[in-house]
């Protein structure tokens, strides 16, 4: 099957094959469907859709609806290949928090990919804005837990040449755009001196710096992990949380994850008075899995030095996203805050 080269392209035809519905000797197809645009507001990359289906008889299973997602057109945000990849080989045959993949495809040719994935649009999201609540927090980091433990130390991991890593991006080149970027999007905010100092020293020195945040103990991380790519539970049969967007999966320390979810999505305020017991809860998950060589004292340290991680993704979306409404501005000043908030409190440098 081709990738459709985008909404527009989709046909009735490409979604019975996609969800394998049709077939010999089977009278049954998709015989229309409604798009819903999803994110446009939030400024998501690529183009994300609800597709409501109807179908031309009954089909035990079959879902009512879906959500499409295509690549997003700038090669260098082109993550979805790797998006593509955890649902085929991470998550397949697991039970973790996340949609369900009816279908997934890219060309090779070209890097376009395409996902049918599981409408949890019943399920509850928070702002972004507003941040989440620390006992939010904790559901996902319980979540993000399990998924670290069963691929803790996962040497199979090292084949999977397709796992998104920042060695191979072009960082150092946007950070020395970042300064600009932020004068002219946000002309009234003064970024903090320890914050460019350690954009200086990550530019400057990313082996020493990836090492502590990519080497080993690694496991399968999400690496983008912020209240937006959240989905909460409201009902007893709901899930507690599900995990979004997998277009950053790769190979990692899990403490990133944590330390990109508590710098991004709590108030400074809640960050500090909840991150040690956030920190001490997902390590003592760890212990509890059978984790033995990772200590307290490490698991904290490399949590501070995580904030690199943060930091790439805020680089990143500066630069190549578009950030001009009013939404993606408030999105990028509350970032930019409680990123700095984290530097300033913990000197990620001194622990290098």
């Amino acid at each position: 099957m081709t990738v459709p080269e985008g909404i527009r392209s989709i046909t009735t035809e490409w979604l019975t094959d996609a969800l394998g519905i049709g077939g010999p000797g089977r009278d049954v197809r998709v015989s229309s469907f409604r798009v819903s645009r999803v994110g446009e507001e939030q400024g998501w990359i690529g183009e994300v859709a609800r597709l409501e289906l109807t179908y031309s008889q009954p089909v035990a299973g079959a879902p009512s609806s879906v959500i499409v997602k295509f690549s997003p057109p700038d090669p260098n945000l082109v993550f979805s290949l790797h998006e593509v990849q955890f649902y085929c080989e991470i998550a397949a045959g697991q039970d973790f928090a996340v949609p369900a993949c009816h279908y997934g495809e890219t060309d090779p040719q070209t890097g376009a990919a395409v996902l049918l994935l599981e409408d949890l649009s019943r399920l509850r999201t928070v702002s972004f804005v507003k941040g989440c609540t620390p006992e939010e927090a904790e559901v996902a980091v319980m979540e993000l837990a399990r998924l670290h433990t069963a691929y803790w130390g996962d040497q199979t991991l090292k084949s999977k040449d397709w796992l998104f890593t920042i060695a191979d991006t072009q960082f150092a080149e946007w950070w020395t755009q970042y300064p600009r970027k932020i004068t002219e999007l946000l002309p009234e905010f003064e970024v903090s001196r320890r914050l460019m100092e350690f954009g200086d020293r990550f530019a400057t020195d990313m082996p020493l710096i990836l090492d502590r945040i990519e080497g080993a103990p690694f496991t399968a991380i999400h690496r983008d992990t912020h209240v937006d790519n959240l989905l909460f539970g409201i009902h007893r049969d709901d899930p507690p949380v599900i995990l979004l967007d997998w277009q950053t999966a790769g190979r990692g320390k899990g403490i990133s994850d944590i330390a990109y979810l508590l710098i991004s999505s709590l108030s400074p305020s809640d960050r500090r008075t909840s991150e040690n017991r956030l920190v001490d809860l997902y390590h003592r998950r760890l212990i509890e899995s059978g984790i033995e060589d990772y200590t307290p004292d490490q698991c904290w340290s490399d949590y501070i030095v995580s904030v690199a991680s943060k930091l790439f993704i805020t680089v990143t979306a500066t630069v190549h996203l578009d950030n001009a409404s009013r939404f993606r501005r408030a999105w990028r000043t509350a970032d930019l805050q409680r990123l700095m908030a984290f530097i300033d409190d913990h000197d990620p440098i001194s622990h290098l």
